[in-house]
């Protein structure tokens, strides 16, 4: 296959990743915004386009097109990644925010000051495990505060503050996303200060909605907690005056790497914060790694029309094979199939919700590598979703400049065969 390369530099190492409302929480595997602006203006020309993102995470796509000025669409099958967008794309009154903040923190250093003690944490938290005892006390107390206050769209964005600061003040590593616990001796040094760093973070945040509410145009953004193989459901939802015909017409979107077990463990990474935050959609919080792209292993085979594909799983099969210990990461073939199985299935659903004619489609991915085999990604997904009349226009290239990935996503017993994410991205662009 002869993949169209552009020399444009999209490395973006000078431009932050944090400008407006991007870096309001933590979040794995964040698209670089950029990527998001610059797709947008050149293909969203319209100000009637409408934006869609079939795997949202954070909201990055839908704050850029709220910029810009374009209706956008956002499904997720994590919870906390919807609350997580809605409150990025949802302007708010900084002045509100600030007495808000005010209120939180002098009454919560009040509490603690007069001994009062909340019983509002997670029960399956273990948490002398995760917090230290001081730690606990002051994060029961925000708690307290923040779910008093009545104004849904702040409660929502003092919440985000919140789970925020208990990932900060917590034993968790912040260097990956995968729930790891620090280790004794730096366990031992670690001496979190919960109400300053939520004030701190709260600062930083009302700042950034500042910046964000004066450049966020009078359009909308949908965040809808889903799956994209149902997307013509959720589509048909929708108020019908901000489609063309039920249709959409740019997509942006950077789906997981593969399947979350061996990869980016949203499901992971979000399970605290939606315990904290008593998420009523418990069981899809705690079932997302487990129902996303690859979840699931196929009971069989199907052709599905790339040859490159079908080349790789060989490889793959054949060394799995080759292991002598077999464990529950034995059948690589079976995940690697499984993933793109799921992920074929969403070029289908996808295909139904665009504009013929008139839209373009731009997945942002990365190879990885499974028994040392790198899956070329960037080219079997070009393969995979001409079938469904996606027309192939050309493939960006971009170096991560700071990527941070889980490191432990395969035995110690393989090395030989370790898994790993390369640190480049491309940009698949096709015409539909």
């Amino acid at each position: 296959m002869t993949l169209t390369k552009t020399t444009t530099d999209w490395t973006f190492r000078e431009i932050k990743t944090n400008e407006y409302t991007h870096g309001f929480h933590q979040y794995p595997a964040r698209m670089h915004p950029e990527i998001a602006k610059r797709l947008i203006q050149k293909y969203a020309t319209n100000s009637k386009h409408v934006v869609f993102d079939p795997f949202m995470g954070s909201g990055g796509v839908l704050v850029e097109a709220k910029v810009h000025g374009n209706n956008s669409i956002g499904i997720d099958i994590n919870p906390f990644a919807v609350l997580l967008s809605k409150v990025k794309t949802t302007p708010l009154d900084t002045k509100k925010l600030q007495t808000q903040f005010d209120k939180i923190i002098t009454k919560s250093k009040q509490d603690f000051d007069s001994g009062v003690n909340y019983d509002n944490a997670p029960k399956d938290l273990n948490l002398p495990f995760w917090y230290q005892q001081e730690s606990i006390q002051k994060l029961q107390i925000l708690k307290h505060h923040v779910f008093k206050i009545t104004d849904k769209d702040i409660r929502d964005f003092f919440s985000l503050c919140f789970t925020f600061t208990t990932r900060r003040v917590s034993f968790q590593k912040n260097s990956i996303y995968k729930i790891y616990r620090m280790k004794p001796e730096v366990r031992d040094i670690f001496k979190p200060q919960p109400f300053d760093m939520f004030s701190k973070i709260c600062t930083i945040n009302i700042s950034k909605m500042a910046d964000f509410s004066k450049v966020a145009k009078n359009v909308n953004a949908f965040t809808i907690l889903g799956d994209t193989r149902n997307a013509s459901k959720h589509f048909a939802a929708l108020p019908s005056k901000i489609l063309d015909g039920g249709k959409a017409h740019l997509v942006v979107t950077s789906p997981p790497y593969g399947d979350h077990g061996t990869t980016v463990a949203y499901g992971q990474f979000s399970k605290h914060p939606g315990m904290w935050l008593e998420l009523p959609e418990q069981e899809e919080l705690r079932s997302v790694d487990s129902v996303g792209l690859g979840g699931k292993k196929k009971t069989e085979f199907r052709e599905l029309e790339s040859t490159l594909l079908d080349k790789t799983l060989k490889i793959i099969g054949k060394k799995d094979k080759e292991i002598e210990k077999k464990t529950n990461l034995a059948d690589r073939q079976g995940d690697v199939y499984a993933f793109f199985f799921d992920l074929d299935d969403c070029f289908d659903r996808i295909s139904k919700v665009l504009k013929p004619g008139s839209s373009h489609c731009c997945f942002v991915v990365a190879n990885r590598k499974v028994r040392r085999q790198t899956v070329p990604m960037d080219e079997i997904i070009i393969e995979l979703a001409k079938k469904y009349g996606f027309k192939y226009k050309e493939t960006l290239h971009r170096t991560i400049a700071n990527k941070a990935m889980a490191t432990k996503n395969t035995p110690e017993n393989i090395p030989d065969y370790a898994d790993s994410t390369m640190n480049e991205e491309s940009i698949v662009v096709w015409k539909f």
